[in-house]
């Protein structure tokens, strides 16, 4: 009876607390009056609820939300999500330090790295150590490293078509994304290129991983006792572990086996011939405090880069391969400007020539503006407060605006926002446009020649502010290379892929439950 009346006693504590929570949020929080639904100011089970239970793209409801309560909207008792792109560089800012938010960026089970660091101060000591190798002049140096992985592709490509079959697009470019990181990372990659039906084991677990990632954000004391098992601990003891163990362990353990495989034998990186990111984290002179990181914080930074840089890339190209396929004039038009100067199949161009292209450019920037990003950066506002949107908003405050607001704001881009077309990136648009549409000829879009630069405020693929990706000069490359490799080799057409086969759902990076883009791909005659 004891027994019992105890568990009663904490039920209705318990109960009580969270009453007592809700009245607070709603009548006395310092965000009471910003708008948004009832439920979200009180709690944030709403958001777990949208996420988790209905498995819904927040990103994706806040633009009706937006429509009803105005620009800024309460999200949950302590989050404003802002609806007007002018907020995203309120935010975003380069004179704005602000702290991440542990709710986010705790969600991988990491503490440290350039991406997760909470604290800005942190961040800054990383990046310096870490900028040397992603600056322009080293990928222009290395981009050698990913026309081989490009060659690859296209090779794997013409196996897989060789015995009639389509290609899953998505898995293509996950492979060639992932092993172009690993080798910027450890100097050597996991192969996936060589896979059969590019289904190399850690991209389908990294794949199926995605589906916890709101579970875990959402739900954090679940989420740290799952992390405090070691990734190494599972694989060993849990039987059957490669097809039982959570997905994420299973991403966690082959990283790290990558990792100790440099630890213990430094020497393999001298092998090397161009510096990797353990070269820099592991030489004591590129740390202003000269101390290295424990082995925690290099698995930390090795898992980070590895899963944003394998995911991002990749999700850009599918997106631009979707909408080209679906215009043949515009594919045709790429292919005769790859030509002009990569007449010769076997003599590769330089990066340098591809970026001088003009409708590749403006393509490869539409793909971008099509990026399949849900996720809101959340950062926290300072103890003094801050001017967001023309608003105040109070100090703690955790604020943030997803880049799909960004890139489908029809103030920026215009009525036909949710329209696949480069030929917004040029001047005198309208009239090209319009010549286009009545000859199909290549000349007249090749005359397409003086790109926009006004467009550039309001592309953020890559974030803006202190914190913004580090890895964009790589992410450029990969882009202009694979783009290029793909419509110089092949002939592409989608294999019964649908609108609704291509709709993601967002687990910070983005999920595609349905069927993956497949595309016929026939190579073209040298």
């Amino acid at each position: 009876m004891t027994l019992y009346v105890l568990l009663v006693s904490l039920l209705t504590t318990a109960a009580l607390y969270e009453v007592s929570r809700i009245v607070y949020n709603v009548f006395l929080h310092p965000l009471r009056s910003f708008p948004g639904p009832w439920l979200a100011g009180a709690t944030s089970s709403w958001k777990a609820y949208k996420e988790v239970i209905k498995k819904q793209t927040l990103a994706q409801e806040l633009f009706a939300l937006h429509e009803k309560y105005g620009n800024i909207v309460r999200i949950a008792p302590n989050e404003l999500h802002f609806g007007t792109p002018s907020a995203f560089h309120d935010i975003y800012n380069s004179s704005k330090r602000w702290d991440k938010d542990p709710g986010l960026y705790r969600t991988p089970g990491v503490a440290s790295g350039s991406f997760v660091f909470l604290k800005y101060a942190q961040a800054k000591e990383r990046r310096e150590v870490l900028l040397p190798i992603f600056s322009k002049k080293a990928i222009k140096g290395l981009e050698h490293l990913v026309w081989r992985n490009a060659t690859r592709l296209a090779s794997s490509i013409n196996n897989i078509t060789a015995t009639k079959s389509s290609v899953d697009l998505l898995y293509a470019f996950r492979s060639f994304t992932l092993d172009t990181i690993m080798c910027f990372t450890f100097g050597g990659c996991v192969n996936a290129l060589d896979a059969p039906a590019f289904s190399d084991p850690i991209i389908l677990a990294m794949d199926a991983s995605l589906k916890m990632l709101p579970f875990l954000k959402n739900f954090p004391m679940i989420r740290d006792l799952i992390f405090a098992v070691p990734p190494s601990l599972v694989m060993r003891f849990v039987p059957n572990a490669e097809a039982l163990a959570p997905r994420l362990y299973q991403v966690r353990d082959l990283i790290q086996q990558q990792l100790k495989g440099v630890l213990n034998c430094p020497s393999n990186l001298d092998q090397v011939p161009h510096q990797t990111l353990f070269h820099r984290m592991l030489d004591p002179q590129a740390y202003r405090s000269k101390e290295l990181p424990d082995l925690t914080a290099l698995q930390d930074e090795g898992f980070t880069l590895i899963f944003a840089g394998a995911n991002t890339v990749a999700d850009s190209l599918l997106m631009g391969h979707w909408h080209a396929m679906q215009n043949r004039v515009l594919l045709a038009n790429l292919r005769r400007e790859v030509l002009a100067i990569w007449p010769d199949l076997e003599i590769q161009p330089s990066l340098s020539d591809l970026e001088s292209l003009p409708l590749l450019t403006a393509t490869l920037k539409e793909a971008l503006r099509f990026i399949p990003s849900g996720v809101s950066l959340t950062r926290v506002v300072p103890p003094g407060g801050a001017i967001i949107a023309g608003s105040h908003i109070p100090g703690g405050t955790t604020v943030g605006m997803a880049i799909l607001h960004v890139h489908q704001a029809a103030e920026v881009w215009g009525e036909d926002v949710l329209d696949f077309r480069p030929e917004r990136w040029f001047e005198n648009t309208t009239e090209n446009t319009t010549r286009s549409s009545e000859t199909g000829d290549a000349e007249v879009v090749g005359s397409m020649s003086a790109l926009r630069s006004d467009l550039d405020h309001w592309l953020v693929p890559f974030s803006r502010g202190p914190r913004m990706c580090f890895g964009m000069n790589l992410a450029w490359a990969e882009l202009y290379i694979a783009f290029a490799t793909m419509v110089r080799n092949f002939d592409m057409t989608i294999d019964g892929t649908t609108a609704e086969d291509m709709e993601w759902r967002e687990c910070i990076a983005a999920y595609y439950p349905k069927r993956h883009l497949h595309a016929w791909c026939k190579p073209v005659q040298t």
